[in-house]
């Protein structure tokens, strides 16, 4: 048996044991952000002495998304104070994520200024320093967070399988679509259409939705990263193909610090669950020694 498997097996237990107990200190808030809507995340306070945790999903999913909420009890377990939202994506209280085929009103600025909201309310309950964890589409937009005004308490972003809209058309076609959404925007249009975006083959929603999203590229990304005011860790599971093969290394040409966990796939499930937590405990404690 290998060392990494009996470590598992060692630690799978604890882990089952502490998920039972974890609704005993597990606080669902909610509160009411600037436009009106009703937002809500799990909060869950650890040790005064360690950073806070925020953890954002990936795209139109929520804070009980597998790869995020098995990470956030991880580190709850291991003392650190945790928080991770819902994004509202313009419905109050919402508690599933959105298919498709969904009238989408919602804009990746509202997403960002979110993020914005639930890191000053994490700074008014747990002082201290704050790092940021973003799986999927969730690490993109921590990063545009992160390059814009972030609060001075942010420390870190750790992107776990950062990517764009993961546009998988003929660039013609994607060209093609931009063109057209920003035609309609600036004939001030805000009927609904349908687009292909990310895994939605028909993504409905006004233009203003549709092209927040798109517009976001590779080259975009790799521009952002180098303009992050926090240093940036970047972890792919070497099994995760959606931004093709070469995705780790251009990240890497554009200076920023890539992990590669061998095997694992977007989503890092199974046995690639302890590598996460592991990775981000690790980089967590990185940053304690650097405050």
């Amino acid at each position: 048996m290998s060392s990494s498997r009996f470590r598992q097996l060692l630690v799978l237990p604890c882990l089952l044991s502490a998920c039972i107990c974890q609704p005993l200190f597990a606080e669902t808030v909610e509160a009411r952000l600037p436009t009106g809507t009703f937002a809500t995340a799990e909060f869950r306070a650890g040790k005064p002495d360690l950073p806070a945790v925020l953890l954002i999903h990936g795209f139109m999913q929520t804070r009980d998304f597998p790869t995020v909420s098995r990470l956030a009890d991880g580190l709850a377990n291991a003392g650190y104070t945790t928080l991770s939202p819902t994004l509202s994506l313009g419905i109050s209280r919402r508690a599933s994520s959105l298919p498709c085929e969904a009238v989408h009103r919602h804009t990746q600025e509202q997403d960002v200024a979110e993020i914005t909201f639930w890191v000053n309310w994490l700074a008014r309950r747990k002082p201290g320093s704050v790092v940021i964890v973003g799986h999927s589409y969730g690490s993109l937009q921590s990063l545009i967070y992160a390059v814009g005004k972030p609060a001075p308490t942010l420390r870190r972003v750790i992107a776990f399988s950062l990517v764009d809209t993961e546009r998988q058309s003929d660039p013609r076609t994607v060209a093609a679509m931009l063109s057209d959404a920003k035609k309609r925007i600036a004939r001030g249009e805000t009927q609904l259409v349908s687009y292909p975006l990310g895994y939605c083959k028909q993504y409905v929603s006004t233009p203003q939705s549709f092209l927040s999203y798109a517009r976001w590229n590779r080259p975009d990304i790799l521009r952002l990263s180098r303009q992050s005011k926090v240093p940036l860790e970047v972890i792919m599971g070497g099994s995760d193909d959606r931004m093709g093969e070469d995705w780790p290394e251009k990240l890497r040409s554009a200076g920023n610090r890539v992990q590669v966990i061998a095997g694992a796939n977007h989503f890092f499930d199974a046995e690639h669950e302890f590598d996460m937590l592991d990775l981000t405990v690790s980089l967590l404690k990185s940053s304690e020694k650097k405050n």
